[in-house]
């Protein structure tokens, strides 16, 4: 990181020069590279998933009418609040949350 001996600004790279919002740039051989790594401990849940557990409960699914869903909580936020539930039709597979 280089910074603007004018201003004192971080110097940002543009088209082969650091330049800086007070209109400081100065000529660069200095290659960038960045390198972005997925997290690998992130699970995503989507609708391709059969179903999270095997917890089946007697609720009515909003969207085909269907009686009986899959049920899985999620903390989601801080320890003192509460859980989000999520529920997944068996027969639609649509897929919803309740917070409350």
């Amino acid at each position: 990181m280089k910074f603007c001996p004018k201003c004192g600004s971080l110097l940002i790279p543009k088209e082969g020069k650091l330049e800086c919002g007070c209109g400081y740039s100065e000529t660069s051989t200095i290659k960038f590279r960045e390198e972005i790594h997925p997290p690998k401990d992130i699970e995503v849940i989507d609708e391709a998933t059969e179903h999270i557990g095997d917890t089946v409960i007697p609720i009515v699914c909003w969207n085909c009418g269907h009686r009986g869903v899959y049920f899985w909580m999620v903390q989601m936020r801080r320890a003192d609040e509460p859980p989000t539930r999520f529920y997944k039709c068996r027969k639609c597979k649509k897929v919803w949350r309740s917070g409350k």
